[in-house]
């Protein structure tokens, strides 16, 4: 490829990822770095189309074959440690990130990556060590902000907020995604200092700037979930119903910012079972069964298809689990959306909804700057007619199969941790294990935006955190209907 043809396929790329054919746009980057493994204007391009589907495990691929072409590039060394982190592979993130500040010991980003990555770990004396070294550094720095608005200790945030004021007073001079950073870092350390009005100002400048920056299609939304209802139910052919293949297997089908982190980290820390965490593996099947064994009904549904996709399936989870004696619990932020699929591909498979008073659902997700995904929790309206849907579907799902889904009420599990929790355990067929009251113990990392919560014991202090709000929510109220005065 001449480098005339080069720029002609990057050009279309860009073009395709800014109108979201992500697909179109993934194969003509590909073309680029087939030909330049390192340029950095095809790698940041497929990045953003990968993570659109959650692919995260390619993306470390493409930035290890890049870093391998330009060994010393600081750019793509910082982005192979970011992207090792979003895939799991924290020790390995470390270890790159360790030996590429070695070769720039002045790169801050990757001194924050590897904060990050102490964080996700447990430990935050060391991150927060990093974090106030670097603000000092360059006192602009709104991820560091950020980052201590969560970690610092309370007789730290008068410093924190003094640090902030004057990023604050310029605020709209910043670039959208630093400056929505900046809005959730205000937010939080004006929440944690009691001020509602200033916190709910900073949360809501955060979620203007994150909502220009990304693309979300509510229409297309609404297709899938009507899509799939319409598509699964307890009449569709399941062929391998009697032999219950799903045994072994836990789905946790839930609203972000449910207590599903919660609840996943306690079956983790059971004897038997291993958590995978948010993976796309679920959407992978559902796409590798359409696009190999569609569009014809009855060759989707045979025992051949079914079969093929469940080892596809299960073939992921098991090699990022890395123990195929243990139970999964596979807790993807759509596995709610795909339940109907899972219980026709996993017979047997049991499924735990985490419920939560709607509204601490919807102001703990409006006030949370999320990694990736999520997309419609920047706008208070958007969000209610989500969190609707989710209600509907859910009930859909429990109608069709109602001794496959157990409900899991998260205040009650915070105010009777043991009581639920057995519960939970004999509904998943899992013995007793008292390690499953010190979840908080455990060393495995975790990486959504509970990281924090989970490395504590179980607290009561987050249940009715919406009544702090209540003079704000109006349009998410009417948005939300008599969703506002039911668990989802």
């Amino acid at each position: 490829m001449t480098s005339d043809a080069a720029e002609h396929q990057l050009s279309a790329a860009d073009k395709a990822l800014a109108a979201g054919a992500f697909d179109q746009a993934i194969e003509a980057y590909e073309s680029v770095l087939s030909i330049q493994p390192d340029h950095l204007g095809a790698l940041r391009g497929i990045t953003q189309a990968l993570r659109h589907f959650n692919r995260n495990d390619r993306v470390v691929a493409l930035f290890q074959a890049a870093a391998t072409s330009a060994p010393s590039d600081v750019e793509i060394l910082t982005s192979l440690v970011e992207s090792l982190i979003a895939n799991g592979q924290v020790e390995e993130a470390r270890a790159q990130g360790q030996a590429a500040l070695g070769l720039h010991p002045d790169a801050i980003a990757l001194r924050l990556l590897l904060a990050h990555t102490d964080m996700i770990g447990g430990d935050r004396k060391a991150a927060r060590k990093i974090f106030w070294d670097v603000l000092e550094q360059d006192p602009e720095n709104a991820d560091c902000a950020y980052h201590l608005a969560d970690i610092a200790p309370q007789e730290e945030l008068d410093r924190l907020s003094t640090a902030l004021a004057p990023m604050w007073l310029h605020r709209t001079t910043r670039e959208s995604w630093d400056a929505a950073t900046l809005g959730y870092a205000y937010g939080k350390t004006a929440q944690r200092q009691g001020g509602v009005e200033k916190a709910w100002k900073g949360f809501s400048f955060g979620a203007q700037q994150k909502r220009c920056i990304i693309r979300y299609d509510e229409s297309q939304m609404i297709r899938i979930h009507n899509g799939n209802r319409y598509t699964f139910s307890s009449k569709t052919p399941s062929p391998d119903e009697a032999s219950r293949p799903g045994l072994g297997f836990i789905f946790i089908a839930s609203l972000p910012r449910s207590g599903s982190t919660l609840v996943e980290q306690i079956l983790d820390a059971h004897a038997s079972v291993r958590a995978i965490g948010e993976r796309s593996f679920v959407v992978d099947a559902m796409n590798y069964w359409q696009k190999t064994h569609g569009p014809d009904s009855a060759r989707l549904f045979s025992a051949e298809a079914i079969s093929d996709t469940r080892a596809f399936y299960t073939d992921s989870a098991r090699a990022a689990a890395g123990d195929s004696s243990r139970v999964i619990v596979d807790k993807s932020i759509t596995n709610y959306i795909f339940l109907g699929f899972l219980r026709i591909l996993m017979p047997g498979a049991r499924f735990l909804h985490v419920t939560r008073d709607p509204l601490d659902i919807a102001v703990s997700c409006f006030t949370t700057l999320f990694a990736g995904g999520n997309e419609w929790t920047y706008d208070l309206e958007e969000m209610g007619r989500n969190i609707r849907r989710h209600q509907e579907l859910m009930g859909y799902w429990k109608e069709q199969w109602p001794n496959d889904i157990l409900t899991v009420n998260y205040e009650k599990l915070v105010e009777a941790p043991e009581t639920e929790t057995r519960k939970i355990l004999s509904y998943c067929g899992l013995d007793w294990d008292m390690a499953c009251l010190d979840f908080h113990q455990s060393q495995q990392p975790v990486l959504t935006a509970s990281m924090h919560q989970v490395r504590q014991p179980i607290y009561q202090t987050a249940k009715g955190r919406a009544a702090n709000y209540k003079g704000f929510l109006k349009p998410l109220i009417t948005a939300m209907g008599r969703v506002g005065t039911q668990g989802t």
